[in-house]
């Protein structure tokens, strides 16, 4: 490694009972900690990590403590695993400044990555995003991000950074890294529709809470596409996650969220998860944190079920559908028939220097199969003979 990150981080407090916990098998026992000694970081698959930072957070800065409150769960749940190399490297310190903060997370995550390990961060204010996309930058990595968020968190970008304004400075990176960017779960009342034009215009993918709860198979695809997950614990409704200073009525069901960490777990490009502005302070019976201690169960869960699939160089593991359009235009789909995951072609713009014809493969749903049939045979759109409502994305901002 190029730097030596335990300068970055404090040890696990109360290491030793936190891990006396749980019982046989418990991840308490089995997890290695940063007690004091930095375990090795070579040979293992997935990092915990808490931002010891609740300044900027919009009211909400006991989330401060969130990171030992989610860990006092997380260490009592159980998991069966052979090959369950897991470590807790303890909290990252609040620097004298929000910008260092965002600095030690860089290095700490970048660092993680590039020894194939998912940093899992835990706590602090949702701005902390912005230190896990620079991770990406400072490793010149295309990243695709997802937020599970009921807002936009776009603001003045010349303020100083917030848990309300942050996407804007990830919009504005230079250089920019950013291939595309996904909101799942955003709720309209919360979202001036000038911003939801302006997202529209970015190729970004933005998803309404409605449209999520009652098609939450349909979120697979999405979120199979991340490198990046970041999640504002208020995407959660009150009645399941009352741990922070403004809860909202509506939201995503508890089992909801854990599903959506499970699809990212078992998702092969995603390379680091983020839990933010969990307050302890207004959880009523440690509910919000045993939620979110589940949600990273689900998570390590799907890991472990990661299947690798190289679509387009195994064929004889897919099944090819060629879909003609009305105006003479053809989509193609790939099916596995080990997941019954969808993916479907989508080809670079065409130049002249090119001589083969080159594409690139977009995370889909057997809906959006449907979808394109639909268009093909007139069921659909009749006004219209083009293809609408597929996910396809040229690259985000940079589209």
């Amino acid at each position: 490694m190029s730097e030596d990150i335990s300068i970055y981080l404090e040890p696990v407090r109360n290491a030793y009972a936190l891990k006396d916990s749980g019982g046989v098998g418990s991840i308490g026992e089995i997890i290695e900690v940063n007690d004091g000694k930095m375990p090795e970081l070579e040979g293992h698959k997935l990092a915990i990590i808490g931002v010891a930072e609740g300044r900027n957070t919009i009211e909400n800065e006991g989330c401060v403590q969130g990171p030992q409150k989610i860990r006092e769960q997380l260490y009592q749940l159980y998991f069966e695993s052979a090959d369950f190399r897991i470590l807790d490297l303890g909290d990252i310190k609040a620097g004298h400044t929000i910008e260092d903060s965002l600095f030690a997370i860089e290095q700490v995550n970048s660092q993680l990555m590039q020894l194939g390990i998912i940093p899992i961060i835990i706590g602090g204010g949702h701005f902390l995003s912005l230190g896990m996309y620079r991770a990406y930058t400072k490793l010149e990595r295309m990243t695709n991000v997802v937020c599970i968020d009921p807002r936009f968190d776009i603001g003045d970008a010349d303020e100083e950074i917030d848990s309300r304004n942050f996407l804007s400075e990830i919009i504005l990176h230079k250089p920019n890294f950013l291939f595309n960017y996904s909101v799942v779960g955003y709720q309209s009342y919360l979202v001036n529709q000038e911003m939801v034009k302006m997202m529209n215009k970015m190729f970004f993918d933005i998803h309404r809470l409605g449209e999520v709860v009652h098609e939450i198979r349909e979120m697979e695809s999405v979120m199979r596409a991340a490198d990046m997950v970041s999640i504002d614990i208020s995407a959660v409704r009150r009645s399941d996650a009352p741990g922070i200073n403004t809860p909202l009525p509506n939201g995503l069901y508890g089992e909801q969220l854990c599903q959506l960490c499970a699809y990212a777990g078992m998702n092969e490009k995603t390379s680091s998860l983020g839990l933010f502005e969990y307050n302890p302070s207004y959880d009523v019976s440690n509910q919000t944190s045993q939620l979110l201690a589940q949600a990273i169960w689900c998570f390590i869960d799907g890991y472990f079920k990661r299947s690798k699939e190289e679509v387009g160089l195994n064929e004889e593991s897919f099944v090819k559908y060629r879909v003609q359009l009305r105006d003479q235009y053809e989509l193609v789909f790939h099916k596995s028939k080990l997941t019954d995951r969808w993916w479907m072609e989508i080809p670079y713009p065409e130049s002249s220097d090119q001589k083969f014809k080159r594409f690139q493969m977009v995370p889909c749903s057997y809906k959006d199969y449907e979808k394109a049939l639909n268009q093909d045979t007139g069921a659909a759109d009749k006004d219209q003979g083009r293809l609408v409502d597929i996910p396809v994305h040229y690259g985000g901002a940079n589209g």
